[in-house]
C-alpha cells in the first residue's frame, strides 16, 4: 500500500478537504493511505514521510523546505469541476464581468486558471477580494460563481450566482500521481477512465487521448502479451524493455534485465539489423526467428525479436490440415503440456502413455478441475488416430433428447425442429478418430442402452433411420462420479460400467500432489510468478483446492489482474501454532514417536468429534486416553495448551469443571474438509 501526504495551510475549510481526499480514495482506492498535514501546524523541526506528496498551492513550497526530504515526489493539485456544473457559466452572456468567490486569494486566482484552461474565454473573470468589495468597487457586475459553503461573501446586489460547488481532483494530478506511486494497472485504469467520463471536464483532447492510449494498450496486451511467440523489445544498449510470457519463458528474462543476442543467436545474425525466417537453436528446440531495427530518422534506438517454435509451427500445420481434412474437431494438448511435478502424476502420465497404443475404451476417473480433457486430448495425440479427429462431449450440459441427437444423429423430418436435411451425429463426425465422453456418469438408462450397443457392436443407427452405420471410433470417458456406487443403486448399468472400465486411470485431485501446485502457477503466471512472496506460495501450498487445477488457474487470473490472491485461499492454516516443532512429551511420559503440533490438533478435534454424542463428559483425560489408543503420548499440559489454541480458534468449547469440553459446528467443518474420513 503506498503512502500519500495531503499538506494544507490549514484545516479551517473542512468539508474540501474531505472532497479531495474522497476524490482520490475514488480513483486509486484500496491501493493507498491518505494522511493530511497542516503547515501552521507542524513542528519546526517535523519530517514528513510518504511515497507521494500533494501540496494545494504552489507558494506553499518554500514552507515546505526541511519538512520534506525529496521534492521530486511532490505534485501540485490541479483543480477540474463536474461537466453538469461548467455548462451554466457557458452560458453566461458574453464580454459579461463575472466574479470569481473562493474561501483564499490563492484558491479564487487557481480557480480562474482553471476555467481559462477549460476554454472560459468568452467572459471576464474578477477575482474576489474583501476590501475590494467593502469599497464597493463590484457594484456595477451582474454575475458571480462561488464555490461550497462561501455564498455569504457575493455582494447582495448580484442576482446571477452560479454555484461551481467543490472543485475535482484534476485528470492531470492523477496521471502524475498514479505514474509516481507506479499504480498504472486494469483497476486504477478502469477508475479514472470511469471519472473523466462521468464527472470531469478536462478538455477532450486530454480524455480522448488517454482512452485512446488505454485501447491500444489493452489491444497490444491481449495480441502480443498473449501470443505464442516469444516477443521481446530491447534497446540499443540491449536492456530489456518489454517480453511476453513466452519471451520470458524462453529467456528467464524480465524488462529491466540485459538481453546478451551472443548467448542465443548465431554471431553472423547478431550485427545484421534486420532479418527473417532464419532458423536458431535454443535450449535443444528450433525457432524460427525474424529481427526488426527501430529507427529516429537514420539513428537505431533498439530492436524488437519474434520467436517462433517449431513445434508450434508444425502443431499449426498439422491442426489447419486436420480442420480441412475433416469437420473441424481436434485436439491441441499433448502429454507435454501436462504441468506437473509430483511422483503420482509422473505415475499417471506413464500409464495413459502405455494405454495410448490400445485402442481399448479409457475411463479417466477423477474430481471436477483435475484435467481429465487434458488427458484424453494427450492419449489422442499419443495414438495412431492422432491425424484423425477428436470429438469430445460434455454429457451433463445437454438434455437426453438432445444429447442423443447430438451423438447419433438423425434423418430429415425426425423430430419437430429438425433440419430439413437431417444431421450428422458426433460419433460419425469421429470416424477413425475418438470421441470423448466427459461426465459419462449423468446419462440416462435410455441413453446408457444405446452407448453399450455401440462399444459392443461399433454401429449406430441415426433417428429416424433403419440404416445401420458402421463406425471405427476410440471411445474415452471421464466422470467424476462413484459408479460403482451408481451400479450398486441400480442409476448405472452394470454391463456398460464393465464395458467403460476397460482401462481406467485415475487422477488425483490438486489437493493430494502439493508438489504440482507451484510449478502450475508458475505456468499460469509466467514472469508474474516472481513477485509471489513466500507466505503467498505457502498460502497456495496450505490450501485444499476443492476445485482443483481449474481453481488455480482462477486464481492466478485473479493475481495477474487484481495483484494479489483471493482472499480465502491466503487465510493461515487454522491450526497454526507460534511455533511449528514437532510435540515432545512431558517428563514422564514414554513417548515411542514424534508428532507436530498441526496433527496433534488435528487428532484432538478427530477424538472430540468421535465422542460429540457420547454421555459422558470430554475431559484432558478422555483425549489423552484417546490419545493414547492412537500410539500418541503426551502428557496433559500439552493436550492443555493445544485445546485453548483450538478454543482460540473457534473450533472447541471448554467449559469448566466437570462440564468438559466440546467440538463447535465450525470444528466439525474444519475437520471435514482436512480429514478424508469426516
Amino acid at each position: 500500500m503506498k503512502e500519500i501526504a495531503i499538506i494544507y495551510r490549514d484545516r479551517e475549510n473542512y468539508p474540501a478537504i474531505q472532497y479531495i481526499e474522497n476524490n482520490i480514495h475514488a480513483v486509486l482506492g484500496e491501493y493507498i493511505n491518505i494522511t493530511n498535514y497542516y503547515v501552521n501546524e507542524m513542528e519546526p523541526n517535523e519530517i514528513i514521510k510518504a511515497d507521494a506528496f500533494l501540496v494545494c498551492y504552489e507558494e506553499m513550497l518554500s514552507s515546505l523546505v526541511g519538512h520534506i526530504h525529496d521534492f521530486s515526489k511532490v505534485i501540485v493539485i490541479t483543480r477540474s469541476i463536474l461537466k453538469t456544473n461548467l455548462q451554466p457559466i457557458i452560458d453566461i452572456p458574453k464580454d459579461s464581468e463575472v466574479l470569481v468567490v473562493n474561501d483564499s486569494k490563492a484558491s479564487t486566482l487557481q480557480t480562474i486558471y482553471m476555467f481559462y484552461k477549460l476554454g472560459i474565454g468568452h467572459v471576464s473573470l474578477i477575482p474576489y477580494e474583501k476590501n475590494a468589495a467593502k469599497l464597493g468597487l463590484y457594484n456595477n457586475i451582474n454575475y458571480a460563481i462561488h464555490s461550497d459553503g462561501i455564498e455569504n461573501l457575493v455582494p447582495p446586489h448580484i442576482k446571477n450566482v452560479y454555484n461551481f460547488h467543490n472543485r475535482e481532483v484534476s485528470f492531470e494530478t492523477f496521471q502524475k500521481l498514479i505514474t509516481l506511486l507506479k499504480l498504472d494497472n486494469p483497476t486504477v485504469k478502469r477508475n479514472l477512465i470511469a471519472k473523466v467520463d462521468r464527472e470531469m471536464d478536462t478538455g477532450v483532447n486530454f480524455s480522448d487521448s488517454y482512452l485512446s492510449n488505454f485501447l491500444k494498450d489493452q489491444m497490444l496486451t491481449d495480441v502480443v502479451d498473449e501470443s505464442s511467440m516469444a516477443i521481446l523489445l530491447v534497446d540499443r544498449s540491449n536492456l530489456v524493455h518489454y517480453i511476453n510470457d513466452q519471451g520470458f519463458n524462453l529467456f528467464s528474462l524480465c524488462s529491466g534485465d540485459y538481453f546478451v543476442q551472443e548467448n542465443y543467436i548465431p554471431l553472423h545474425l547478431v550485427n545484421k539489423n534486420s532479418y527473417k525466417n532464419e532458423i536458431v537453436t535454443i535450449n535443444d528446440d528450433n525457432y524460427l526467428i525474424e529481427k526488426n531495427s527501430v529507427f529516429l530518422f537514420d539513428e537505431i534506438l533498439g530492436f524488437y525479436l519474434v520467436l517462433q517454435s517449431e513445434k508450434n509451427l508444425r502443431d499449426t500445420e498439422i491442426n489447419l490440415n486436420k480442420q480441412l481434412k475433416s469437420t473441424g474437431f481436434y485436439a491441441k494438448h499433448t502429454f507435454e503440456d501436462i504441468v506437473h511435478s509430483s511422483e503420482s502424476m509422473h505415475e499417471c502420465i506413464r500409464l495413459a502413455k502405455q494405454i495410448s497404443h490400445s485402442d481399448y475404451t479409457v475411463l479417466l476417473r477423477g474430481e471436477s478441475g483435475t484435467g481429465k480433457e487434458l488427458f484424453a486430448q494427450s492419449i489422442h495425440n499419443f495414438s495412431p488416430r492422432s491425424s484423425f479427429p477428436f470429438v469430445a462431449v460434455n454429457c451433463a450440459a445437454l438434455p437426453e433428447n438432445l444429447l442423443e441427437s447430438e451423438l447419433f444423429g438423425y434423418e430429415a423430418g425426425a423430430f419437430t425442429g429438425a433440419q430439413k436435411k437431417g444431421k450428422i451425429g458426433l460419433f460419425e463426425h469421429a470416424q477413425n478418430g475418438t470421441i470423448f465422453l466427459d461426465e459419462i456418469g449423468d446419462i440416462s438408462p435410455s441413453l446408457q442402452s444405446a452407448l453399450l450397443r455401440v462399444l459392443q457392436e461399433k454401429q449406430i443407427i441415426r433417428i429416424g433411420s433403419d440404416r445401420v452405420i458402421d463406425i471405427n471410433v476410440r471411445v474415452i470417458a471421464a466422470t467424476n462420479a462413484a459408479l460403482e456406487q451408481k451400479v450398486a443403486d441400480g442409476t448405472f448399468r452394470k454391463d456398460l460400467f464393465y464395458r467403460l472400465n476397460v482401462l481406467s486411470v485415475n487422477i488425483s485431485p490438486l489437493r493430494e500432489r502439493k508438489d504440482d501446485i507451484l510449478p502450475l502457477m508458475e505456468f499460469f503466471l509466467g514472469k508474474s510468478f516472481k513477485s509471489l512472496t513466500q507466505n503467498e506460495k505457502s498460502s497456495l501450498t496450505a490450501y485444499n483446492w476443492p476445485g482443483n487445477i481449474r481453481e488455480l488457474e482462477n486464481a492466478a487470473s485473479y493475481y495477474r489482474i487484481i495483484g494479489k490472491l483471493p482472499n480465502h485461499i491466503c487465510q493461515k492454516d487454522l491450526l497454526t501454532l507460534p511455533e511449528k516443532n514437532n510435540v515432545l512429551p512431558e517428563n514422564g511420559s514414554d513417548s515411542n514417536n514424534d508428532i507436530s503440533s498441526d496433527a496433534l490438533c488435528l487428532e484432538i478435534l478427530k477424538i472430540m468429534a468421535e465422542k460429540r454424542n457420547s454421555i459422558s463428559n470430554i475431559g484432558r483425560r478422555t483425549i489423552q486416553k484417546g490419545l493414547e489408543d492412537k500410539r500418541i503420548f503426551v502428557g496433559e499440559g500439552i493436550i492443555k495448551k493445544h485445546m485453548y489454541h483450538l478454543k482460540e480458534k473457534g473450533l472447541i468449547n471448554i467449559r469448566c469443571g466437570r462440564a468438559g469440553s466440546e467440538i463447535t459446528e465450525e470444528g466439525m467443518s474444519f475437520l471435514s474438509e482436512n480429514d478424508k474420513q469426516y
